[in-house]
């Protein structure tokens, strides 16, 4: 019994309690290895944003809301398979680690993979629920040597896939970057 509790407490340290996926500091972790080591590795991340998801915990409650989560989170490990790990992050945030390297246009093929199985109809409870993702993606070591910088590029291409009307995803580039200094310079001038 002991034991068991300990390999219990253990698994709820590392994994989503509700979806069974790796939890933020355990695919954070995943993230920091995969690109650390000598010399730069390859490594692909994407962050997934579920759109119109909050209309479904306002309108059919959270205990529907939980069950579409699960529901999401099996078609992501459906989709990614064994080339990658997925987690979520927290709400309606995932993270996908791809620790191989491999071409834009396998990455391109899978966030539309992605994007399309979420999309695809759900059951809930016996309504039928619509959603759909965006998607930001990150490559390493082009657009980030680090866990932290791979992160915030991935962050700004989903905000730029929100940005082009949602169900998309984009890729980071460094205007995107420039353009969110941008935005932060005129907001602090605004403040002032």
């Amino acid at each position: 019994e002991v034991r068991k509790s300990e390999a219990e407490k253990t698994k709820l340290a590392r994994f989503d309690a509700l979806t069974g996926l790796a939890n933020r500091a355990e695919i954070g972790n995943l993230l920091r290895q995969t690109v650390s080591g000598q010399g730069a590795r390859s490594a692909a991340l994407f962050l997934i944003d579920l759109d119109r998801f909050k209309n479904v915990n306002d309108t059919l409650g959270h205990p529907a809301g939980d069950a579409l989560l699960k529901q999401v989170a099996q078609r992501l490990a459906n989709a990614i398979g064994a080339n990658g790990q997925v987690g979520r992050l927290g709400g309606d945030e995932f993270k996908v680690v791809l620790p191989v390297k491999t071409t834009r246009t396998h990455l391109d093929a899978l966030a539309r993979a992605i994007i399309e199985s979420v999309s695809r109809p759900y059951i809930i409870d016996g309504s039928q629920v619509s959603i759909g993702a965006s998607l930001g993606i990150a490559i390493a070591p082009e657009d980030g040597r680090t866990a932290d910088d791979l992160t915030r590029n991935a962050d700004l291409a989903l905000y730029a896939a929100k940005a082009a009307g949602r169900g998309v995803h984009r890729f980071y580039s460094s205007d995107m970057h420039a353009s969110a200094n941008r935005r932060r310079e005129l907001e602090a001038d605004l403040e002032r």
